[in-house]
């Protein structure tokens, strides 16, 4: 019934869309006013991030506020994966704004016709885990590395192809006139992002044992000022330094979260992390030095139950195995193989230009 019903939903959802473009709805047409208020949507959560951004001194905190029906709401009493966005069939198509990101790249209109893409908006490094399970609509996924496209293309038998790290598709939200001064000022700067819950999945870790890790790091690799990235589900943090920076790049809704880590990367000249997560292949992208933080991060499963709870615990396994070897690799200021460690998860050669970009999203079609 479920299946049953979402073909319906698509089926009727395309009609509109057609008759629309043939003007046979008039101006008040219901696809008009739906782009009408994701128009308003994307307007007032670049607001609210430029806001944040534009604060002096820096403070780049985004509040993890959802825009919903023309106004925000706290984020809090929603179900994990609630997305209001309705830019893209599927909804996981908007967190962090991935859609965005690819059409702004390849010139193509923001808000328009849903892309016949199912786009896997982070990691996965086992072979088994799973983001989105193809839709009656669906010609392929987009992905970053090519070994996850492998992965795709064998389980469903659709096209996936890897199209590079999505922060590369991103663009910093101050000027670069603005960047160069908040360089200046900052000096040598570390980022710090650390390993989070998400979902039912809970990650823990002891926060004064960061906090002291970080500082010694800091210190010793003369690095001036710290911004420590705080996930939007994350507890507030307490006992930081207070010249330190804390930053929040808001809800995984908000359209422009990509924007937003892309600015705090490149005001940074290194990162930090103990996870072997999304935020690592963003920073090798730019270039960024990559420190490991020895503190581990402790999982907690017991929320999950059945198919879903053995997933985890081999991604996270596998996770753990990858975050040995980089740290290995680093240890050892092993550059090449730190980038042959990453590459296959994050396709650092796979980028496509804004042509390539758009012939892909409007047809819908590539070569494999």
């Amino acid at each position: 019934m479920t299946e049953a019903f979402s073909r319906l939903r698509t089926t009727l959802r395309q009609r509109l869309q057609r008759a629309l473009r043939a003007g046979q709805l008039g101006p008040l047409g219901r696809l008009e006013r739906m782009d009408r208020d994701q128009w308003q949507a994307l307007a007032a959560y670049r607001g609210l991030v430029q806001q944040a951004f534009a604060s002096r001194p820096l403070a780049p905190q985004v509040c993890a506020d959802l825009w919903d029906q023309g106004e925000f709401r706290s984020s809090s009493s929603c179900k994990a994966f609630f997305s209001p966005a309705r830019r893209e069939l599927e909804n996981a198509s908007h967190h962090y704004g991935h859609d965005i990101q690819l059409k702004r790249h390849a010139d193509l209109p923001l808000i328009g016709r849903p892309l016949p893409w199912l786009l896997e908006h982070g990691l996965k490094v086992s072979r088994g885990a799973t983001f989105e399970s193809p839709r009656p609509w669906t010609r392929g996924y987009l992905c970053m590395g090519p070994l996850r496209a492998t992965w795709l293309r064998e389980r469903f038998g659709l096209p996936a192809v890897a199209i590079g790290p999505w922060i590369a598709y991103a663009r910093p939200l101050l000027d670069d006139e603005e960047m160069a001064r908040l360089r200046q000022q900052l000096g040598p700067t570390l980022l710090v992002v650390l390993a989070h819950s998400w979902d039912q999945v809970e990650r823990r870790m002891d926060q004064r044992a960061c906090i002291e890790a970080v500082a010694e790091l800091a210190q010793s690799q003369g690095y001036r000022s710290v911004i420590w990235l705080r996930h939007w589900k994350d507890p507030q943090l307490e006992g930081l330094p207070p010249q330190w920076i804390v930053a929040c790049n808001g809800h995984r809704s908000n359209p422009w979260f990509l924007d937003a880590m892309r600015t705090l990367l490149e005001l940074s000249d290194g990162m930090v992390t103990n996870a072997f997560g999304t935020h690592l292949g963003y920073a090798a992208c730019l270039q960024r030095r990559l420190h490991w933080l020895p503190v581990a991060a402790e999982q907690d499963l017991s929320h999950l139950s059945g198919a879903k709870a053995a997933e985890e615990a081999e991604e996270w396994a596998e996770r753990q195995r990858l975050s040995s070897a980089l740290s290995e690799r680093l240890e050892r200021s092993d550059a090449e193989g730190v980038q042959r460690l990453l590459d296959p998860y994050w396709g650092f050669d796979r980028l496509q230009d804004p042509q390539a970009l758009r012939q892909l999203l409007r047809s819908g079609s590539a070569a494999s």
